[in-house]
């Protein structure tokens, strides 16, 4: 951090489907998310003294000051602009659709502006594939995408207008690399997120389960494919033994390597399955396979219900 910077909520204001706009239709746009924007800052008591905002053609950035508590952004002024979105959308054969990205850090202050690396990721942030993509799948008008620092230490904890569980993590691909973000979309309880089954965008670099959508996801290991749930090729875990136990790691290997002239076939019978790194197999499991494998079955819990609830 260079020594001149300051701390400030920093806020980044893309319009979805710019590039699509006539002249005329884009001054009108322009008016229409500045009159959205300050009447919901005014609303939310954040005076125009206290915030800094410069035009970025089809948006804006924002530096707001810290005497400003970032919840009250991440709360009231994203209800205002909701709500006054909304009714402004009715009136208009081309819905307005807003990105808005948000996060703390320093940014410098000079002539022509501020700049600072806290400030280039919320552009990022705004502007990438992901909030584009949870945007477009929503099929609403506004996503809000926050940084891991700042669901950290503000939205997590909730707030006035903020729900905690209405926002969803993913990993995000940005110019510098992939980066964990949170994504919320207003009036939706759990927005559909990269990694999420049928989302049609995998997330960058995710571990499995990572975004909570319950799909398996992220790259797969060394000679093997990458895809969710199905195509995930795991390191071969120890196997079960012939009465479902746990058989320790060095007392039998499964037949799986390189010229090993064995595979596995892994079938789940009453229950899904994740193959990843480390896997849970929810049953009853057939561990069976060609070329020499030999199968086995790996039976439910004593309550009938199927499940084993072992973890591999």
């Amino acid at each position: 951090m260079a020594d001149g910077a300051v701390y400030k909520t920093l806020m980044s204001v893309d319009t979805r489907g710019s590039g699509g706009y006539l002249d005329g239709a884009k001054r009108r746009m322009r008016a229409q998310i500045y009159e959205l924007a300050h009447a919901s800052f005014a609303a939310s008591g954040v005076a125009k003294t206290l915030l800094h905002l410069e035009d970025r053609g089809d948006g804006f950035i924002a530096a707001v000051d810290a005497r400003v508590p970032p919840v009250r952004l991440l709360g009231t002024w994203l209800a205002e602009l909701h709500q006054r979105q909304r009714v402004r959308n009715e009136d208009l054969a081309r819905p307005l659709g807003l990105r808005v990205g948000l996060h703390v850090g320093p940014v410098e202050h000079d002539k022509d502006g501020v700049s600072g690396h806290a400030m280039d990721l919320v552009c990022r942030l705004a502007d990438s594939a992901a909030a584009r993509a949870v945007l477009e799948r929503s099929g609403r008008d506004l996503v809000l995408v926050v940084s891991a620092s700042l669901h950290h230490e503000v939205v997590r904890h909730g707030g006035r207008f903020v729900e905690p569980s209405s926002y969803r993590r993913a990993r995000v691909a940005l110019k510098e690399g992939p980066v964990t973000a949170w994504f919320h979309v207003p009036g939706e309880t759990r927005p559909a997120v990269p990694g999420d089954e049928g989302f049609g965008m995998l997330p960058e670099d995710a571990p499995s389960g990572e975004n909570g959508g319950g799909a398996a996801t992220g790259a797969g290991t060394e000679g093997g494919r990458t895809g969710r749930d199905t195509g995930h090729i795991a390191p071969a875990p120890p196997g079960p033994s012939a009465h479902g136990d746990r058989r320790a790691p060095e007392a039998e290997a499964w037949p799986g390597g390189p010229g090993s002239g064995a595979h596995w076939d892994i079938t789940v019978r009453g229950g899904t399955s994740v193959v990843q790194d480390r896997a849970t197999f929810r049953g009853p499991v057939s561990f069976g396979g060609g070329g020499g494998a030999g199968q086995e079955d790996w039976p439910g819990d004593d309550d009938g219900n199927g499940r084993t609830g072992e973890t591999r």
